[in-house]
C-alpha cells in the first residue's frame, strides 16, 4: 500500500481544481505534506477544508506566470517556510484551442508560458541542493494526450506539451545523478473544468463524436491522482524519463 508521512512535502501547482486538487487531497490523505497552489486562495481553503489532515495541507495561492523570474526564488522561499521539498507536480493549466489560421504568438506564447515555461523553471529552483531531500525526490510534469494527437486546433498547445514531453526525458538524464526522477502523464479528456471547457468549444456533433471515441470512458481526476501519487511514491522509484499517456483507449 502507498503511504507518505509528514516529512514529505510536495508542491502542488494548478491545486485549486481538477486534477491538480485531485492530487493534492489524494496525497494529503494518504499522509503527506502538501503545498497546495493556485491562483485562487478562497479554492486552495476550500480544498483544505476537504483534506483529511488539514494540518499538513499548506495554502500557496500565486499565479506562476506573473513573475517567472521569480520561480526559483519562490521555491526557495518554500522551503524556508515549510522545510525541504520531496515531490514537485505541475499540473497548472488551461485549455486552448487555436486554428491555424487564427494562430496568434502572442497567445501561442501564453500557452508556451504556463505549460513549458513554468514547469521547467520550478523544476530548476526545485533541484537546487538547498531545496531538495535529495534520494527519492521526484517530479511529475503533467503534458497531455494532445501533444501525439492528430486533432485541429491543438497546435500551439499540444506543441508546448509535447516540449515538455521531451524536457521529461532529457532532466531525467540530468537529474539522475542527483537521484531525482523526472516524469510526465499526459491524459486525454479528463471530466474537469478544464475538460469541460475543451468539449464547450466543439459542436454537438463533434462532441458526441469525441465522446464515443473513448471507449473506457473519459477520464475522472482521481485516475490521474493515483498515477502521480504511485509516480511520486517508493513504488515508482525504478522509473524516470518515462511519459505515460492515459487516454481510455482514445489513441
Amino acid at each position: 500500500m502507498i503511504s507518505f508521512n509528514a516529512d514529505q512535502r510536495i508542491l502542488v501547482t494548478g491545486a485549486s481544481s481538477g486534477i491538480g486538487e485531485a492530487i493534492a487531497l489524494e496525497l494529503n490523505a494518504l499522509g503527506a505534506t502538501v503545498i497546495a497552489n493556485g491562483r485562487n486562495r478562497e479554492k486552495l481553503e476550500a480544498g483544505k477544508a476537504r483534506a483529511a489532515h488539514p494540518e499538513q495541507f499548506h495554502v500557496e495561492p500565486m499565479d506562476l506566470t506573473a513573475d517567472m523570474k521569480s520561480l526559483t526564488l519562490w521555491i526557495k522561499s518554500l522551503r524556508e517556510r515549510h522545510g525541504k521539498l520531496s515531490g514537485l507536480v505541475c499540473c497548472a493549466g488551461h485549455a486552448g484551442i487555436m486554428p491555424l489560421r487564427e494562430y496568434s504568438r502572442d497567445i501561442a506564447g501564453r500557452l508556451f508560458d504556463i505549460h513549458f515555461h513554468v514547469p521547467l523553471l520550478l523544476a530548476k529552483g526545485f533541484a537546487d541542493r538547498r531545496n531538495n531531500v535529495g534520494a527519492g525526490s521526484s517530479i511529475v510534469f503533467f503534458s497531455s494526450a494532445a501533444a501525439i494527437a492528430k486533432e485541429a486546433g491543438l497546435a500551439a498547445y499540444g506543441g508546448a506539451k509535447a516540449a515538455l514531453m521531451a524536457a521529461t526525458a532529457v532532466l531525467s538524464k540530468e537529474l539522475a545523478p542527483q537521484k531525482i526522477r523526472v516524469n510526465a502523464l499526459a491524459p486525454a479528456v479528463v471530466r474537469t473544468p478544464m475538460g469541460e471547457s475543451y468539449l464547450s468549444f466543439l459542436s454537438d456533433e463533434a462532441r458526441e463524436k469525441e465522446l464515443a471515441s473513448y471507449p473506457l470512458g473519459l477520464g475522472e481526476p482521481e485516475d490521474a491522482a493515483k498515477m502521480a501519487v504511485f509516480m511520486l511514491s517508493d513504488a515508482g522509484r525504478w522509473i524516470t524519463g518515462q511519459t505515460i499517456v492515459m487516454d481510455g483507449g482514445r489513441y
